[in-house]
């Protein structure tokens, strides 16, 4: 089984793939909680991308690369320092955002 760093570089690898859907649909649970602060909340699989797509729809957003710029474990809770970078279908940039994240995981899922 993979590391909980590991698991979390792999969600964060692959969210640039179809604006992040696949790496939710592998990684979610049906109980995972999604905090955007000031943004959104979800549960689950379904409403994140739910909330993707409304994102999709009212901003543009398509892609979302995720720079990790430091990534530290303490057992089963992972912290990241990322550069979220948004862009639209056609490869421009809409913003990018600094961000300090906290992964909790049961086994390989984000929860």
């Amino acid at each position: 089984m993979p590391t909980p760093i590991e698991t979390v570089s792999a969600f964060c690898a692959t969210f640039v793939e179809d604006g992040g859907r696949p790496a939710v649909r592998r990684w979610f649970t049906p109980a995972t909680r999604w905090v955007n602060e000031g943004v959104s909340v979800t549960t689950g699989a379904d409403e994140a991308i739910a909330m993707i797509d409304g994102l999709e729809k009212s901003l543009g957003i398509s892609t979302v690369h995720i720079d990790m710029l430091a990534i530290a474990a303490d057992g089963s809770r992972v912290l990241t320092e990322r550069l979220d970078r948004f862009e639209r279908a056609d490869g421009s940039e809409i913003g990018r955002v600094m961000i300090m994240g906290i992964f909790e995981l049961e086994g390989d899922k984000i929860v």
